[in-house]
């Protein structure tokens, strides 16, 4: 691979360790609120969220959970995979713009990035609900690509799942499925240090 004048990492899965944050973190977090919706209408609400149509408060409402107080609290269930801040050092020291790219939204990423003191780091964030389109839609990729400009010939776009991985190869980043292709942050600095 071509050494990279930028690497956009993928939030849940790669910065964070949940790969299914939905799954295993937010379904039984508003379950355990209160909620008495079935796990699809969870999935599609949140979906909604993930789009902007909907802000954290609104996704609160709209599953039941009574309360105002809910982003801090759900958002202190996510762990950041290890490896991280050792990798966005190594990159910095490399002279490699950081940028990431994910489905959220927005108000949970603020908190989670804020929260892992990855602000400082990472330059660029394009989350699905500030632009409107979520992975693996083509667009969301052309919007980083246009945030990154000139830095992103031979960029890097790392992430866990294939569709996404597909995508961001036809939108014309160098793409590497954490999990399979690399599986943790010290193989990914090695890669990167080559």
């Amino acid at each position: 691979m071509p050494e990279p004048a930028s690497v956009v990492l993928d939030a849940m899965g790669v910065l964070y360790e949940s790969a299914d944050d939905v799954a295993e973190l937010l379904v039984p977090y508003v379950r355990e609120h209160g909620s008495r919706l079935a796990t699809a209408a969870i999935e599609k609400t949140y979906r909604r969220a993930s789009l902007g149509e909907l802000t954290s408060v609104g996704f609160w409402e709209a599953t039941g959970v009574a309360g105002s107080a809910h982003d801090q609290d759900y958002c202190s269930r996510h762990t950041l995979t290890p490896g991280v801040h050792e990798f966005l050092k190594a990159a910095d020291a490399a002279g490699v713009r950081l940028a990431c790219l994910s489905n959220d939204v927005s108000r949970w990423s603020e908190l989670l990035r804020r929260r892992f003191g990855l602000t400082e780091s990472i330059r660029d964030w394009v989350i699905s609900a500030d632009v409107g389109v979520r992975k693996p839609q083509p667009a969301i990729y052309q919007e980083m690509r246009r945030r990154l400009g000139a830095d992103a010939a031979g960029a890097w776009f790392v992430d866990d799942r294939e569709a996404n991985v597909v995508a961001a190869r036809a939108a014309g980043f160098t793409a590497i499925h954490y999990g399979r292709d690399v599986t943790s942050f010290d193989q990914l600095a090695a890669a990167l240090a080559r």
